[in-house]
C-alpha cells in the first residue's frame, strides 16, 4: 500500500482519530468539547483500509471500487460528527493502515484524542491496540478517552 497523503491542513491541528466504535464516539465528543473551550476547529480522521474496515455493499460479482469504499468511509465519517455542533468541523477518511497512517498524522498535528478501546476481541489482538501504539510513538500529545468515562 502506497503511503498515504497527509493533508497539510492537519499542521497544528487538534485531531479526534475516530473509528465506528461507541468509544471513539465518546472521544470525539471529548475533543469536540475541548474544541469548544480552545475556541478551534476541530479535524476528524478516520483511517480506513480494505482488510479491516467496513466496505460498501456489493452489487453483483464485481467487488467494490477503491472509489466506492472511499464514498463509504467519507458517508460513515459524515454520519458520525452530524450531532458535533457549536464548532468549524474538518473531516478526512484517509485510505490506509490505521497505525501508520495516524503516525503520520501525529507528526503535524497539534494534538490527537482517541479512545481507549475500537473494535476489541479478538481481531483487537491481531490489530493491536492503536491507542496504545500512539501513545508511544506519537509526534505529538495524545488524550486516550476511556470507555464510559464521558457523557454523550
Amino acid at each position: 500500500m502506497q503511503p498515504v497523503d497527509i493533508p497539510a491542513t492537519l499542521r497544528g491541528a487538534l485531531v479526534a482519530c475516530v473509528d465506528d466504535s461507541d468509544c471513539a464516539r465518546e472521544a470525539l465528543g471529548f475533543a469536540a468539547d475541548l474544541a469548544r473551550g480552545l475556541g478551534t476547529p476541530l479535524h476528524v480522521v478516520m483511517a480506513w483500509n480494505l482488510v479491516s474496515s467496513d466496505g460498501p455493499a456489493q452489487e453483483g460479482d464485481a467487488a467494490p471500487s477503491v472509489a466506492a469504499w472511499q464514498q463509504h468511509a467519507e458517508q460513515r465519517l459524515a454520519a458520525m460528527v452530524a450531532d458535533v455542533t457549536g464548532i468549524e468541523v474538518h473531516r478526512y477518511a484517509l485510505h490506509g493502515n490505521t497505525i501508520p497512517t495516524l503516525l503520520r498524522v501525529s507528526e503535524l498535528a497539534a494534538h490527537l484524542v482517541v479512545g481507549s478501546r475500537g473494535r476489541g476481541g479478538f481481531q483487537g489482538l491481531l490489530l493491536g491496540s492503536t491507542s496504545d501504539q500512539l501513545v508511544r510513538h506519537a509526534g505529538c500529545p495524545v488524550t486516550v478517552v476511556r470507555s464510559g468515562t464521558v457523557t454523550l
